[in-house]
């Protein structure tokens, strides 16, 4: 398949019958090629419905109405789920999200009761893969998203590996969740506020992570993040394009026009 991505078919939600609807009648289509890098931001004011349309997208939560289309590079099954015949049972959901997706969220996905090197190592567990080989997985994928500094002393990297996720500065904590989060190889890696509570230096290093992630998948890789930080981290990531949600709508628009609403505001 030369391109792949998804398409938001007619989607509504609201997270209860009481409450009201955050997203209305969305319609769009995100085609990736093959040749190219993807990175969509998902930005607008708090409250929106950003966070809500991520969760829609990584099938953490189904539409009241509408579908979820996805392709995929390398695979020829179409995934869809929502209010459809053809949608997808929970377990195969499950699969979904095991198999192309991966999470890095804003309150970290580490478990409190795991080191750093078992928290890596647990979504490898997860696919049958046993738990040495996962275990030696961890440490590479670890190594790739700390800073020279810090891998460059064996002892320093195992202290890290084996601390637990409190022991960490909120940097290296963030980035053991992407670790995490990439261990299995995703087409997909969907980011809430990555970096929403690090220090301008911090966050470089966060987004380098990512930037680095995407482009060395050649096209078959995709990053979806939710930020508040507007126009710096499209910055960061050499992005020029954004989804803009606000009033239950989702609208495409561009750094320019960001820079502008920015500047009315």
């Amino acid at each position: 398949m030369n391109n792949w991505g998804f398409t938001l078919n007619n989607i509504t939600t609201s997270w209860s019958k009481k409450t009201k609807t955050i997203l209305d009648g969305i319609n769009f289509k995100f085609e990736i090629h093959n040749a190219n890098t993807a990175a969509l931001p998902l930005m607008g004011t708090s409250g929106e419905g950003k966070s809500t349309l991520l969760y829609l997208l990584a099938a953490l939560k189904l539409p009241t109405k509408g579908t979820v289309t996805w392709h995929f590079p390398d695979d020829p099954k179409t995934y869809i789920f929502g209010k459809h015949s053809q949608s997808l049972s929970t377990k195969d959901i499950v699969q979904l999200r095991r198999k192309h997706f991966g999470f890095a969220f804003q309150n970290s996905t580490l478990s409190k009761q795991f080191t750093i090197l078992e928290n890596i190592a647990y979504p490898l567990s997860l696919q049958g893969i046993k738990w040495d080989k996962a275990l030696e997985a961890a440490k590479t994928k670890f190594k790739e998203v700390l800073l020279p500094a810090e891998k460059q002393d064996e002892k320093n990297l195992m202290a890290l590996l084996n601390s637990f996720p409190s022991q960490l500065s909120g940097g290296q904590r963030q980035r053991a969740a992407l670790a995490q989060a990439m261990i299995h190889n995703p087409c997909v890696l969907f980011a809430d506020e990555p970096t929403g509570q690090l220090d301008i230096k911090t966050r470089k290093q966060v987004m380098g992570v990512l930037k680095e992630w995407l482009e060395n998948g050649k096209g078959k890789r995709c990053l979806i993040w939710v930020t508040h930080h507007n126009v710096g981290d499209l910055n960061l990531m050499n992005v020029n394009d954004l989804l803009f949600v606000e009033a239950g709508k989702c609208t495409p628009r561009d750094k320019t026009w960001l820079e502008n609403w920015i500047n009315q505001e």
